[in-house]
């Protein structure tokens, strides 16, 4: 049996456990259809979606080889991450964190490469953890 105490810190808990788990929420960012050959492409974010504190690339459609991404933050400021890595259709990247904590990005920047297989096409997703 709780006392009065222990009742209204199990309910402070109860409480805030809904709220850490959606303060942890990956959102996708946005996607780009990309070409069958080694080209550069962009994702525009847009401030409004809130500051992020990490981002990850998914590809679904095709394997996709990933060389870098620039991840350009509102305040001008950027954070280039080299990637060098064959994301197989349906894999992501390793959770990137962003330098100096929760971040607003205006666009991400990426290059690529994707094998000629004749599978189809290839999306990128770009994905935020708040």
């Amino acid at each position: 049996m709780f006392n009065r105490r222990e009742f209204i810190l199990a309910s402070a808990v109860a409480a805030a456990l809904p709220q850490a788990a959606s303060a942890q929420a990956w959102v996708k960012l946005g996607e780009r259809h990309v070409q069958p050959v080694a080209d550069h492409d962009r994702i525009h974010v847009g401030v409004a979606s809130g500051p992020f504190r990490a981002v990850k690339l998914l590809v679904r459609g095709n394997d996709l080889f990933i060389a870098d991404f620039d991840v350009r933050f509102a305040n001008g400021g950027h954070q280039d991450l080299a990637v060098r890595f064959m994301i197989p259709q349906g894999g992501e990247t390793r959770v990137i964190d962003l330098k100096g904590g929760a971040r607003n990005i205006a666009y991400v920047d990426f290059n690529y490469g994707k094998p000629v297989n004749g599978r189809g096409a290839t999306i990128v997703e770009l994905w935020g953890l708040r």
